[in-house]
């Protein structure tokens, strides 16, 4: 079992604007065109947001029907509360914003505490409380078995204010994408590689979200996502790993290439944002993605909830 990340409240500390430096991840990205994807008229005609200054946002654990949120922190006290967390206002969940206030510190129960990140241990964890100021956000409430579902993002009055939210529509196993053979072989050409796996996994906002992965060569694997734009388009951010039948990207995946799922699609300063999911065996791990230029780069969002089984 891999060592057992929590979220911690540096995330709050840093306080890195929207609009802070570029943060490259270490993986290449390819130009499938010359063209950027950010030239789209979606990105560009947002530009007015580009002065807008906003806090970090933070994907937060929720209870079990959706009413209290935590940024964990064992070091959370009344004597030492950032400023900055009083200043965050609202959750995104499914698309909508909620009005939440910042509650100060949860104790929770360390002697009864297993560590996991889910809703039925969200009352033993210590961190920093936020709430609803009405209602919840589920009317089932998730019980001990639901240890994956979405998670809330906490934003600011600046975030809301400064940014576009752009419409989702996620493809599943019985859904017709429609005929994207020219697509796979263009793709198929640009890396000289035979694609085993090419899915048209979402469209976000007018742009198509694939998720590919190449044959094996020399026990070298290679998986990719694309954004391609309505014109055709593209931009392709690489993940290539080494082979291994069990564990390739990422724990227990088998050697197959997921991606990731898309939570929230956004115009953030005139930059397309994708705030992202991905599952492994003892854990869930949430990202942003920028478009800048002619590379998909990872932002500053990068949050993981540990929930290995007892």
């Amino acid at each position: 079992m891999k060592q057992k990340l929590i979220i911690s409240a540096l995330c709050v500390l840093a306080l890195v604007a929207c609009t802070g430096k570029k943060n490259k991840n270490g993986d290449s990205a390819k130009n499938v065109d010359t063209e950027s994807i950010a030239g789209n008229g979606n990105v560009a005609g947002n530009a007015q947001f580009a002065e807008n200054k906003c806090l970090t946002p933070i994907f937060l654990l929720a209870n079990s029907d959706g009413s209290k949120f935590l940024l964990k922190d064992n070091e959370a006290t009344d004597n030492n509360v950032p400023d900055s967390l009083k200043t965050y206002k609202y959750i995104l969940y499914n698309g909508k914003y909620y009005n939440v206030d910042f509650k100060g510190v949860q104790q929770g129960n360390r002697d009864a505490d297993n560590g996991r990140d889910t809703p039925y241990n969200f009352d033993n964890c210590h961190g920093w409380l936020f709430a609803m100021q009405s209602g919840k956000l589920l009317n089932k409430p998730k019980d001990e078995y639901d240890m994956f579902w979405d998670k809330p993002l906490l934003v600011d009055e600046a975030f809301k204010a400064g940014t576009n939210l752009l419409k989702i529509k996620k493809f599943i196993a019985d859904d017709n994408p429609g005929d994207i053979s020219d697509m796979k072989a263009k793709f198929e050409k640009q890396y000289g590689k035979k694609a085993i796996k090419f899915k048209l996994d979402a469209l976000v906002g007018d742009y198509k979200y694939f998720v590919m992965q190449f044959e094996t060569v020399d026990n070298k694997a290679l998986g990719a996502i694309a954004l391609v734009s309505a014109d055709g388009k593209a931009i392709v951010k690489d993940f290539p790993s080494d082979w291994d039948e069990i564990s390739t990207w990422r724990e227990g995946d088998e050697g197959e290439f997921f991606g990731f799922d898309i939570d929230f699609a956004t115009i953030e300063n005139g930059r397309l944002t994708l705030y992202t999911y991905s599952a492994s065996e003892e854990g869930e791990t949430r990202n942003s993605y920028v478009v800048e230029g002619n590379e998909i780069v990872q932002g500053s969002v990068s949050n993981y909830f540990y929930h290995a089984p007892d």
